[in-house]
């Protein structure tokens, strides 16, 4: 029995799904775009050409790097994702980023469609990058797995659109240009849907969405996404060293969907930058307009590689992610095998996990005075907030990536997608 696994990316969330497959001895291949092969000669001449236009593809190489399963269980095609960076690194608004995105999408999905066969057991595909090959494999007789790692993308944009109709500085040609897109991406997504044999999603929110929107939802199940490795418990207790201002941790797209413009609203109005700092790392997605000036005590770090972020992690009080939807946030359980405390909101999946006042608070999402409150919390609960620091590691021990995989092997099983029923004793549940 074999299941043929594609996406892509390989995102961290997708390896694990390949070594969920590979550890029950079901995967076939994993066919991805970019990775990291630098003994290869085609990589060592991209990099090259990359270098004289001035850019470090090595970097973005190292980022896609297959840590999970073994190399020889990888296929790669990464011309559309080489063309997507490429493109990105000139595009002023992200459309033309956008447009290569969905035709490379489009384009690896059909390719994957093109190379199955019978011999197969099943594929197993993810959001919007699938639907070609969900039909052939169900032409095939093969059984069908679609991840959904996003809550519905109609409640999703609701939401988005009520933020730019409230706040018309953030509306971008971006945003205009996405939004006449929307309901032919959305079309697709249910043609997905109604393709296949198991949904698979990463939360309670996310399977919610979907059934508040009309969708069949009994072929759904949650596996919920696990923390990397915990830090030994006397380097992630220890934390910043005292005497510092509060200082919290951004990690991820600064933009309108994380709640970045409430968070940057509040920073301003309350003035938080007499009370603590804010360091920020990941890509700026909001207007300059509304970035500049920046308000006191925000640092703007960039994206930086994940081994560096988990390092940032340990040297923060607390993560802030005030996000206005979110299938899960895996940055929160990153910050918890650290050690660090979060302030999320109740519109992230991963809030299945929190519990308020241990590991986390959980705010209201888009509300500017809850984010304040919070943030001064922090400020004058100092060694409350340093306590929490024990809770946020025990939970990220208590459900690690190992825990998820044995839940998500287990619901392909129980689907009927491969092999036996699990030993008796083994753990499904978070």
């Amino acid at each position: 029995m074999s299941v043929r696994l594609f996406h892509s990316s390989a995102a961290s969330f997708v390896q694990q799904v390949a070594r969920s497959l590979a550890e029950a001895g079901q995967l076939e291949r994993f066919i991805t775009g970019v990775r990291d092969d630098p003994g290869r000669v085609r990589q060592r001449v991209i990099c090259a050409l990359g270098r004289l236009a001035g850019r470090d593809l090595a970097a973005q190489f190292r980022r896609r790097a297959i840590t999970e399963i073994p190399l020889e269980t990888v296929e790669a095609h990464p011309w559309g994702e080489l063309l997507r960076l490429a493109v990105g690194a000139v595009d002023r608004d992200g459309r033309a980023t956008d447009f290569v995105w969905d035709h490379a999408e489009q384009a690896f999905d059909r390719r994957v469609a093109r190379g199955l066969d019978a011999s197969l057991t099943g594929v197993y595909g993810f959001e919007y990058g699938a639907l070609a090959t969900l039909r052939r494999a169900h032409d095939l007789g093969l059984r069908t797995v679609y991840d959904v790692p996003a809550p519905e993308s109609r409640q999703v944009h609701a939401l988005l659109d009520a933020e730019l109709d409230q706040f018309p500085e953030l509306r971008t040609p971006y945003h205009r240009y996405t939004q006449k897109r929307e309901e032919a991406r959305t079309a697709r997504r249910r043609a997905e849907w109604d393709a296949a044999d198991l949904i698979l999603v990463n939360s309670r929110f996310t399977a919610e969405s979907y059934a508040r929107a009309g969708l069949d939802c009994s072929r759904v199940r949650v596996a919920t996404l696990g923390a990397p490795p915990p830090l030994p418990r006397e380097l992630a207790l220890a934390g910043p060293g005292d005497g510092r201002p509060l200082t919290l941790l951004w990690a991820g797209t600064f933009g309108v969907r994380k709640g970045a413009h409430h968070l940057l609203a509040a920073w301003r109005a309350a003035g938080l930058g007499r009370i603590a700092r804010l360091k920020i790392h990941g890509t700026l997605a909001l207007p300059e307009r509304v970035m500049r000036p920046l308000p006191e005590g925000v640092e703007i770090g960039g994206s930086i590689p994940r081994t560096e972020l988990l390092e940032r992690y340990r040297e923060a009080d607390a993560l802030i992610f005030p996000t206005l939807c979110d299938g899960f946030g895996m940055v929160v359980t990153e910050a918890w095998s650290r050690g660090l405390p979060v302030i999320t909101t109740d519109r992230a999946g991963v809030v299945d996990l929190c519990k308020p006042g241990q590991n986390a608070l959980v705010i209201r999402a888009g509300d500017p005075g809850a984010i304040s409150e919070a943030v001064e919390w922090c400020a004058t609960h100092r060694a409350a907030l340093r306590a929490m620091r024990e809770a946020a590691l025990a939970t990220a021990a208590g459900w690690q990536w190992s825990d998820y995989r044995r839940q998500h092997a287990s619901l392909l099983r129980a689907a009927g997608i491969f092999g036996p029923n699990p030993p008796a004793g083994s753990s499904d549940r978070p």
